[in-house]
């Protein structure tokens, strides 16, 4: 799987295809409206104290992030070895603007709404029976933010600037794929653990 996707551009000797067109820009202009509008709603909740609306908040956005990093790791990562190099471009051309904007939306969302979640349960403090799992789920989550946003969200936007590029580095554009793909995967299963935890408080 390295192999393949670090070398994600190099075709067979005689091959001959198009670079598939670049993203006419880095973030979708029509795709933040989504961001926009979540975070309204989330923000509203908040200073309303609807505490309904953030459960579904939580567990909504909560369970797309989880949907989100195991289909990356576990049904696009062994798929684009598969894959014509471009094929695996344009997916990339095309995946990696949505990716873009999806994700930090769907970190955000979920991290407020649980955060005031346990606020306003009481789960946050001390004398609370569940307090140590509930600082086990924060400690969880939030290493899956950084890996999110400090490693997958840097990732995703080298490699939409070099596609960007006269001539991008088709290699380069492999291995940043694969890095995002494999610390998607690594998300993927820490979410598992999420719901493990979650559970033991629903209990």
């Amino acid at each position: 799987m390295d192999d393949a996707l670090a070398g994600a551009g190099a075709a067979r000797p005689g091959a001959t295809w198009e670079m598939p067109r670049p993203p006419a820009t880095i973030i979708p202009l029509p795709g933040l409206a989504f961001p926009t509008a979540a975070l309204i709603f989330v923000l509203t909740a908040v200073v309303g104290g609807w505490l309904a609306v953030l459960q579904f908040a939580h567990v909504a956005f909560g369970a797309a992030w989880t949907i989100v990093d195991l289909f990356m790791g576990l049904v696009i990562g062994p798929l684009m070895p598969r894959m014509s190099p471009q094929a695996r471009l344009e997916l990339s051309s095309r995946l990696m603007p949505q990716m873009a904007v999806l994700m930090p939306t769907l970190v955000t969302v979920t991290l407020v709404s649980g955060f005031q979640l346990s606020l306003k349960l009481g789960t946050i403090n001390t004398a609370h029976p569940y307090h140590t799992w509930v600082l086990a789920s924060f400690a969880v989550v939030g290493v899956m933010a950084l890996v999110a946003l400090g490693v997958n969200e840097p990732t995703n936007l080298a490699v939409l600037f070099e596609m960007r590029k006269p001539r991008p580095d088709l290699e380069l554009i492999g291995r940043l794929m694969r890095r995002f793909i494999y610390s998607s995967a690594v998300l993927g299963l820490m979410q598992l653990g999420t719901l493990i935890i979650m559970a033991r408080l629903a209990s």
